[in-house]
């Protein structure tokens, strides 16, 4: 009977785990972004059960115990609509194969192909993709360049230190060098296409995704990206309604609050979203406060199935405090500290600096998506930037004691802490006794103005006496037309072309700030504005040089920054460039299999002249057009190995008109540089990856070769005198390896890491052409520049970091990076001197930082919220991010480092912020 029993025991349990064997499915997939890139940790449940997945580093996901029959599968994640999928179950397998998800923004699919946005595993360049969770978690109260710093050969730092003032390179090459795109409309200055990051304080709280091209890149526009392309696009109008709250702290008093809200898609075809933030703060360096707003406002509207229309518009009011001139790098380490800012100090009891950064930049485009067919698709950008504002500095000087006059006396009017004595300069422009210099202060003048009013009173006039705070405002109009065509040929080919126009106005004149203590600001540089008299040597003859403008600053203090001050009271220069582009493009796309190959050329002629309203009068103020034409060709490939490997290469040339600066680089109409001529850029590019569940690799080895590079700069003779030089035929090597990846070594514990080494190096001994202010020829100088590394970045990198689960809702970060082979900046005609040929610029320390952070996701009553804190610098190491170059045969390198001119990074700071989602 036992033996009975346990047979029948045995046949039930075998009989009841076939059944559930065959009673179960198991759901396989791989989620992708737009981009192709897999989308990571997007949750995957299957509806009315508890059975789920989590998507793996390259995206796929795998639902095992499946009930048989038919199902419904639901994606969820940060940044796209949910997706149900249905799903009839099946004994064994079920593959879903790739799942497309759909950004959670109206129109933001579409705008990320015209943007040219690398596709993984297809687009052959060298691509680093970073996510809106990553940009929010990580930046805090960081500049938005150094969420980009983990990336390979990427060197981001805070610069001089100010709100905006950052800078970022990318394989050696500088900001000037790559493209800034938005949207996949370029933002780059139109007169030397720098970037100020300073315009677009509040880019992070709209940026959807940051993906960092290095090389060529991927747009089709001709666009100069020497070194690289930073591809941003921002948030767009939201499908769904709701909306999230944030408010953060930091070190050194740093404020921030926003708000977003949306519509969602309403009924009549219109969704809207609204976002809004602040953010203030006193700045980890001396008197660079940050005062800023960030709006951005969408609206679209899903005119049919084929149409729609996108109208973005965001922009960032802000004001800070700045330092300019890089510091003695021992003064700050042994005397004053690494925050010291010597532009700054007190003033009627008030902390205030000299140098002051005040600008407004929106940006407003409407755009229209235009899915003609299922093979083609139009998008036309219409786009308009409108900039106001500036930055402050000194002008003028003061008489010493010994009756010497000297222009932007700064040394001794610095106390014994290094801060700026204004109230000193003060009490030295009223004519009353001060501390700078007992026995010499400004002496009243007589005056007469075009008004009829006369008097004696404290007259500040340049290159004369009396030192007063001006204002450089650099105004402009951009209107812009970007317009695009994708189509399918057939089932491998695809064109795709469109223009690029630009219309750009810039304005550039000083105005005077604040004239501590002096009564009024004399200036005689408009020879159209010389209707006031100032007795300048009290000998009641009007002299030539005495007639000008008397000028007092406005009285409201908004005005005296952001309002437009008018021609007649306009200081020191005022001119006007107009600057037109005129692009095209064209690609064809070969995709078949595994292979995909793509060949692309742009062409663009860009005119520009100049306008001078000081220097000349009407009618004779304007030169004639300059034009040049530049252009581009890239071809690469992309193919697929198998499932997990791939190989591209990619090459191409660039011939890169002359920027407007380079043109005028002494400011003046008659001193143009007709020597100036294209640069040639030439580039090759080699890369493997690799895709798997866990692991995923990038590596990649780059070469560019830079020929007839233009350096335009100015310097000063024995005498005193200015002297041009016009540098050309510049050459330079960048190459190097790269190499970044993802590790998931368990359910919750991932490793990432990155490195770049790279040999960057000027390669010739080029000869430079002096001119005085005049333009008339002085002769050549010989430079010895061959050999000499490439400064200002980290030519070697290192980083690692981990992310850890610790509990369901709480995960912590980590991540270090490393820095190596950091030169000093140094100037080209700094090395006329052949005794200096082959001797190395100065090598800066190596250092390394830890970053670290922590993220909580909970609930707040039924509101779903996430709490951040990050630490930056953990350990509070302290390096040196940039220096001027210092050769001395008597000093070691360790003394030169410590008497030259630079700045040193950030200390430890820390930032803690609460989003609240509704």
């Amino acid at each position: 009977m036992k033996k009975l029993a346990g047979l029948l025991t045995s046949l039930l349990l075998t009989f009841l785990l076939s059944t559930s064997l065959i009673g179960q499915g198991t759901i396989t997939g791989k989620l992708l972004e737009p981009t192709g890139e897999g989308v990571i940790g997007a949750n995957i449940i299957v509806v009315d059960t508890e059975i789920g997945a989590v998507s793996q580093l390259d995206g796929s996901f795998e639902i095992m115990d499946v009930p048989l029959g038919q199902q419904t599968i639901l994606v969820s994640y940060v940044g796209f609509r949910d997706m149900e999928i249905p799903v009839n179950v099946v004994s064994g397998i079920n593959a879903l194969g790739d799942i497309a998800l759909e950004s959670s923004a109206i129109g933001l699919d579409e705008i990320t192909v015209t943007a040219d946005v690398a596709i993984d595993r297809r687009t052959p360049v060298a691509v680093s993709t970073i996510s809106s969770v990553e940009i929010e978690e990580k930046l805090g109260n960081q500049e938005f360049p150094e969420i980009m710093k983990n990336t390979p050969s990427v060197f981001a730092t805070k610069d001089r230190g100010g709100y905006g003032d950052s800078r970022i390179s990318i394989r050696g090459f500088r900001q000037e060098d790559l493209a800034l795109m938005i949207n996949g409309i370029p933002v780059n200055g139109m007169e030397d296409n720098k970037v100020y990051w300073s315009n677009w304080a509040g880019l992070s709280d709209v940026t959807r995704t940051i993906q960092v091209q290095r090389g060529l890149g991927a747009s089709k526009l001709s666009v100069a990206s020497v070194g690289g392309t930073i591809n941003i696009i921002t948030k767009s109008t939201d499908w769904e309604k709701g909306g999230n709250f944030f408010t953060g702290i930091g070190n050194n008093g740093y404020r921030k609050s926003g708000l977003t809200m949306s519509t969602g898609l309403m009924d009549n075809g219109w969704a809207f979203t609204v976002s809004a933030s602040r953010i203030t703060g006193d700045g980890y360096i001396e008197a660079n406060y940050i005062d800023a707003w960030n709006y951005f406002v969408s609206a679209a509207n899903q005119i049919n199935d084929k149409n729609i229309l996108l109208f973005t518009a965001f922009g960032a009011p802000q004001r800070h405090g700045q330092r300019d001139f890089a510091h003695n790098i021992g003064d700050q380490r042994n005397k004053y500290g690494i925050q010291w800012n010597d532009d700054s100090g007190t003033y009627q009891g008030e902390t205030t600096s000299i140098r002051e950064n005040y600008y407004h930049k929106p940006q407003i485009s409407l755009s229209h998506i235009w899915e003609k067919s299922p093979q083609t698709s139009i998008t036309t950008s219409a786009y308009v930037s409108i900039g106001r504002g500036g930055g402050t500095g000194d002008i003028g000087g003061l008489i010493r004691d010994d009756g010497r006059y000297r222009e932007r006396e700064f040394r001794q009017a610095r106390d014994s802490y290094g801060h700026f004595q204004f109230d000193e300069v003060a009490a030295y422009n009223r004519g009353e006794d001060n501390q700078l210099y007992p026995n010499s202060s400004m002496a009243p003048l007589y005056y007469e103005t075009r008004d009829g009013d006369s008097g004696t009173g404290q007259v500040a006039v340049n290159g004369v006496n009396g030192l007063i705070k001006r204002g450089s405002m650099n105004e402009h109009q951009w209107f812009g037309v970007i317009s695009n065509i994708n189509t399918e040929l057939s089932d491998v080919l695809t064109f795709s072309g469109g223009i690029d126009l630009r219309w750009y106005t810039g304005s550039h004149y000083r105005k005077t700030i604040d004239l501590w203590g002096a009564d009024y600001w004399f200036d005689d540089d408009n020879v159209n504005n010389k209707g006031d008299w100032v007795d300048l040597n009290s000998d009641g003859v009007r002299d030539a040089n005495e007639l000008g403008l008397l000028v007092r600053p406005k009285n409201n203090a908004a005005d005296r920054l952001f309002g437009a001050e008018d021609d007649d009271r306009k200081i020191d220069y005022y001119n006007d460039e107009n600057i037109n582009w005129y692009g095209a493009s064209a690609q064809l796309e070969y995709t078949e299999n595994n292979l995909s190959a793509f060949i692309s050329g742009g062409v663009n002629l860009t005119t520009m002249r100049r306008i001078d309203f000081f220097n000349k009068t009407p009618g004779n103020n304007t030169t004639d057009w300059l034009n040049f034409a530049g252009g581009n060709v890239k071809l690469g490939a992309n193919y697929n190995i198998d499932d997990h490997h791939n190989i591209f290469v990619n090459t191409g040339f660039i011939s890169r008109a002359p920027y407007f600066d380079a043109l005028f680089p002494t400011f003046n109409n008659d001193e143009a540089n007709e020597d100036a001529k294209n640069e040639q850029v030439g580039a090759f590019e080699f890369g493997y990856g690799y895709r798997g569940r866990g692991l995923k690799l990038n590596g990649n080895f780059y070469y560019t070769k830079w020929s007839d590079k233009t350096e335009v700069f100015t310097d000063r003779d024995d005498q005193g005198n200015l002297v041009i030089f016009n540098l050309l035929g510049v050459d330079a090597r960048h190459m190097g390896v790269e190499i970044d990846g993802q590790l998931k070594v368990s359910h919750n514990l991932r490793l990432n890491g990155m490195a770049s080494f790279g040999s960057w190096e000027w390669q010739n001994n080029p000869s430079a052409t002096i001119s005085d202010d005049s333009n008339n020829a002085l002769g050549t100088v010989d430079l010895y520049l061959d050999g000499l590394k490439v400064g200002d970045a980290a030519q070697a990198m290192i980083g690692f970091g981990a992310t850890y689960d610790v509990v369901e809702d709480v995960t912590l970060d980590a991540s270090y990076l490393y820095h190596d082979n950091l030169y000093a900046d140094f100037s080209p005609n700094d090395r006329d001197d052949i005794s200096l040929a082959g001797v190395q610029a100065l090598k800066l320390p190596n250092y390394g930082t830890v970053d670290m952070g922590l993220t909580w996701r909970l609930k707040m009553t039924s509101l779903p919220a996430t709490f951040r804190i990050n630490v930056n610098n953990l350990f509070d190491e302290e390096y040196i991010v940039y220096a001027v170059d210092r050769q001395r045969t008597s000093e070691t390198s360790a003394q030169s480092i410590e008497n030259t001119r630079g700045w040193f990074g950030f200390g430890r700071t820390w930032n803690a912020s609460l989003k609240v989602f509704f």
